[in-house]
């Protein structure tokens, strides 16, 4: 009988040096999962960080060159503008010059006509010069000033148009980067700290 127990207790006593030996590896295991996610985590982090570090260096990149490219785009515009307008003052003063000789051979020949008028000859009507001078008058001032507009409207419609361009461009060639998954663990590897990643047997 005093044998039985002795085997008892010895039997007793291997297995709880079992279950602690037991439950020591599986702290470990769950120690190390826990180690293995912090650096993990700390990967990713590392990783987002580097990867948003960069995005903001290319947007502000993309920001710089496309400030540029509006300042550009402005001088431009303005040169366009510049041009057309001092085109517009040529061809006003070129209109002013022909009106100033439609004016002078209006003044001649009613002169003339005044002169035959007073030695008793037929004098022609001048009023249908008078009518043609004042149409041609209004009619160069009407297409003097919708060609100026025009003009405005498709210099201003032009630069906006490239803004347009400029800023389509600055979309699609600014990307955020993909983040890498860290190439120490798989895609599936995503445990929990204190959980093993071994499958249980059943």
């Amino acid at each position: 009988m005093a044998r039985l127990q002795t085997h008892a207790w010895q039997l007793l006593a291997l297995l709880l040096a079992a279950l602690l030996v037991w439950q020591s590896l599986a702290r470990l295991g769950a120690e190390r999962d826990a180690a293995q996610a912090r650096t993990d985590l700390a990967t990713d982090r590392q990783a987002a960080a580097t990867a948003a570090l960069h995005a903001s260096e290319r947007y502000r990149q993309r920001e710089g060159a496309y400030r540029e490219r509006l300042d550009f785009l402005a001088r431009d515009t303005d040169l366009a503008l510049a041009r057309a307008a001092a085109d517009a003052d040529a061809a006003r003063a070129a209109a002013g010059r022909l009106r100033g000789d439609l004016a002078d051979y209006i003044t001649a020949h009613r002169a003339a006509a005044q002169a035959r008028a007073a030695a008793g000859q037929c004098a022609p009507d001048t009023a249908a010069l008078d009518l043609l001078a004042e149409l041609q008058r209004r009619a160069d001032e009407r297409a003097g000033a919708l060609a100026r507009i025009a003009d405005d409207a498709r210099h201003r419609g032009s630069a906006c148009e490239r803004a347009y361009d400029a800023g389509l461009a600055l979309t699609s060639e600014a990307r955020i980067p993909h983040v890498p998954r860290n190439p120490s663990r798989p895609a599936g590897d995503r445990h929990l700290p204190g959980l093993s990643t071994k499958p249980s047997t059943p």
